[in-house]
C-alpha cells in the first residue's frame, strides 16, 4: 500500500489503485496512526486529536466505532490497524509512507551537502520536494495534528530548498537560480540563508552590482522586521563581493580548443608569381610600333635618329 500525508490525504492499494477514506473523524484518525506509524498511540490522545480537544461522551466506544469503520475502508489491508496497549497502532513499511520517504531524502541530501557530494545532495533534495502535493495533512480536519507536525514538516521543506539550492551553487548554472532564489526571498523573506544564496548567484552570474543591491534590500528587510542588522554570513558574503573576492567572479570563459596539427593550415612557401603580359596599352603599342618603322624606313635602325624620341624624355 501507499499513504500520503504531504498533501491531500492519498491512500492507494494494490497496483496503485486509490482507496477512498471517507469521513472526516475517519481521515484524521488514519493521519493520526500514521504520524506515529509503527507506534503504539493511547485512545485517550487518540480521541483528543481526533475530536479536536473536544471529544465526545463515550469518547473510547465511538473511537473504537471509527477504528472498525477504517479498517473496513482498508479492505484486504486491515490487518494493519491493530489495538495495542495504551490504544492502537498502524503497520506500515517506511517506503509505504511519503513522510517516511521525505524524512530520508532530506537526510540524504543533508549528508551528501556535509561531504561536498553536489550531485547527490541536488538530486536527494530534488526528490525530497518532489513528493510535496500540497500543504500537508491538507484536508485532514484536525488542528490539533497540523500544530504538531506540519511546522516540523515545513522547517524540513525549507532546510532541503537550501540544500538543494546551495548544492546546484556548487554545480553552476548561477544564471538559472536566480529567478528561483528571488522567489524564495520573497516568500521567506527573514531567512538569511536564500538572501546569501541569491547574492552568490548574482555575482557569479556577472551581476555584481544586483548582488550589493540584494544585500541592501535584505539589509532593509531586517531591519524593518526584527530590528536586527544582517548576521555575519551576510556581512562577510558583502564585503567579499565589494572587494573582488575571485571565488564569487564568473568563471572566465573556456579557452577554444586547439586545432590538431593535421588540421593546421598549411603555411605558404612558393615564389613571386612571374611578371604578366603587358596588356592593355594598345595605342601605345601602335605609336611605338609605327615610330619604329618610320626609323628603319629613315635608315635609322635604332630609332635614335635626330628627331627620336629617348627614353629619358627628351628628343
Amino acid at each position: 500500500m501507499y499513504f500520503g500525508l504531504l498533501g491531500p490525504l492519498v491512500v492507494a492499494g494494490a497496483e496503485g489503485r486509490p482507496l477512498p477514506v471517507s469521513g472526516p473523524r475517519v481521515r484524521a484518525l488514519l493521519a493520526a496512526l500514521l504520524l506515529h506509524a509503527n507506534t503504539p498511540v493511547s485512545a485517550d490522545w487518540l480521541a483528543e486529536t481526533v475530536w479536536d480537544g473536544v471529544p465526545p461522551p463515550a469518547a473510547a466506544r465511538t473511537l473504537r466505532s471509527h477504528v472498525g469503520r477504517l479498517r473496513r475502508q482498508l479492505g484486504t489491508d486491515a490487518g494493519r490497524v491493530a489495538a495495542r496497549e495504551p490504544g492502537y497502532l498502524i503497520h506500515i513499511d517506511s517506503a509505504e509512507l511519503d513522510i517516511e520517504a521525505f524524512e530520508t531524502l532530506c537526510r540524504d541530501a543533508g549528508a551528501a551537502l556535509g561531504a561536498g557530494e553536489w550531485a547527490q545532495a541536488a538530486d536527494a533534495a530534488a526528490r525530497a520536494l518532489g513528493l510535496w502535493r500540497g500543504a500537508p495533512l491538507l484536508d485532514i480536519p484536525s488542528q490539533a495534528l497540523h500544530e504538531q507536525a506540519v511546522p516540523r514538516l515545513e522547517q524540513l521543506r525549507l532546510q532541503a530548498r537550501e540544500d538543494g539550492a546551495q548544492a546546484r551553487l556548487h554545480l553552476a548554472g548561477h544564471e538559472r537560480l536566480v529567478p528561483e532564489l528571488r522567489d524564495l526571498t520573497t516568500e521567506h523573506p527573514l531567512r538569511e540563508r536564500f538572501h546569501a544564496q541569491l547574492m552568490v548567484a548574482l555575482a557569479r552570474s556577472g551581476r555584481q552590482a544586483e548582488a550589493l543591491a540584494a544585500y541592501q534590500h535584505a539589509r532593509r528587510v531586517l531591519v524593518a522586521e526584527l530590528g536586527v542588522e544582517p548576521g555575519a554570513e551576510l556581512r562577510v558574503l558583502h564585503e567579499r563581493i565589494l572587494a573582488g573576492d575571485a571565488d564569487l567572479l564568473p568563471a572566465p570563459a573556456p579557452s577554444p580548443p586547439s586545432r590538431p596539427d593535421s588540421m593546421s593550415w598549411p603555411v605558404p612557401r612558393q615564389l613571386p608569381a612571374t611578371v604578366r603580359h603587358f596588356v592593355g596599352r594598345a595605342s601605345e603599342l601602335q605609336a611605338l610600333t609605327e615610330f619604329l618603322a618610320q626609323a628603319v624606313r629613315a635608315g635609322d635602325p635604332e630609332g635614335m635618329g635626330p628627331g627620336a624620341l629617348r627614353f629619358d624624355g627628351r628628343r
